[in-house]
């Protein structure tokens, strides 16, 4: 367990389980009863259901930070689990949307639990159909990504897809045959099928995956990727943006996706440190978009916002002049 005997302990119990990437857990009723104290006076927070931490590290870390160290938490008190689907994917890398991250989902025996975050599934798994991966048994690379992409939209099932190439797991070629070989008569696979033909492991990011399956769902040509231009003020520095379409008379579209996370990164601890860092980052990012415009280049920039209102992207692109797929008409 994570807990030991007493109280005094607990900050080095605390610093114990954040170093290991867990939460805490109590070791008896007793300790449970002391942790929800310290949960009630705010000192911790809880984010699964008897786990613990500092309400700090908790406010700190990303959704996918905290989904990892939940099913890694959840390893370790059920060792017989195998985690799949969704929660399988985001312990392997992928790119798991957030919005996908609220459920845990495993197979294992026993009843689920009415309005628990806990999803069981019944999988009939092989031996080759379970790896271990960052201390708990998961659900195969093959296994996870037929299994995901065959209940995914086509947006989250193209972000999960673009990882896979994009971090070298596997290859587009690779998916597809997965695909054919284990989706045979499973609800979902036309859809599978139809997302690895748009995979593409250029994409850096979910983010990016899940613009472009916008763009593709609306009709638009479907950008080239991480495109680099020519810069007149640094011939010998091109600039590069996220999406780019070059039109007939040989100028570009290019597409940038804003999230904040560029602007964070600041040079130092302090908040001013940090505001400076994001000022200083603003500029350099509006300086690389004037050269761009200098090359005589469109740029259009869009946030994730703007992406999921569907009505506002669609014209969006459509008055920046981005074409369309061929038979498609706005």
């Amino acid at each position: 367990m994570l807990l030991g005997e007493t109280a005094d302990s607990l900050p080095a119990r605390l610093d114990r389980a954040e170093a290991q990437g867990l939460w805490l857990t109590p070791a008896s009723h007793a300790e449970e009863v002391l942790l929800r104290r310290r949960l009630a006076k705010g000192e911790l927070a809880s984010p699964f259901r008897g786990m613990y931490g500092r309400k700090g590290a908790l406010e700190a870390a990303s959704v996918r930070e905290r989904t990892v160290r939940t099913i890694r938490t959840l390893g370790l008190l059920h060792p017989t689990w195998v985690f799949c689907g969704y929660s399988a994917a985001v312990i392997l890398g992928l790119q798991v949307p957030n919005t996908m991250l609220d459920s845990v989902h495993y197979c294992a025996d026993g009843a689920n639990r009415r309005g628990s975050p806990l999803v069981r599934h019944r999988l009939q798994l092989a031996p080759q159909d379970i790896v271990s991966n960052m201390g708990v048994h998961v659900t195969s690379l093959r296994k996870t990504l037929v299994d995901c992409l065959c209940v995914s939209s086509f947006q989250i099932g193209l972000a999960i897809a673009d990882s896979a190439i994009h971090w070298e797991l596997t290859n587009k070629r690779e998916v597809a045959r997965w695909i054919e070989e284990d989706g045979k008569r499973r609800r979902g696979v036309k859809q599978a099928r139809e997302t690895v033909t748009w995979a593409d492991g250029r994409s850096e990011n979910g983010g990016e995956s899940i613009a472009r399956a916008t763009m593709i769902e609306l009709g638009f040509v479907s950008p080239q990727l991480q495109v680099e231009i020519f810069d007149p003020m640094e011939p010998g520095n091109p600039k590069r943006g996220d999406f780019g379409w070059r039109l007939e008379d040989g100028s570009w579209i290019i597409g940038e996706l804003d999230g904040l996370g560029k602007y964070r990164k600041g040079d130092g601890d302090g908040a001013r440190k940090g505001l400076d860092g994001a000022i200083r980052a603003l500029a350099a990012e509006r300086r690389r978009e004037s050269h761009l415009c200098l090359s005589g280049s469109k740029v259009v920039r869009f946030g994730m916002r703007d992406v999921l209102d569907t009505a506002y992207f669609e014209r969006l692109l459509t008055v920046a002049g981005v074409p369309r797929r061929k038979g498609i008409s706005n």
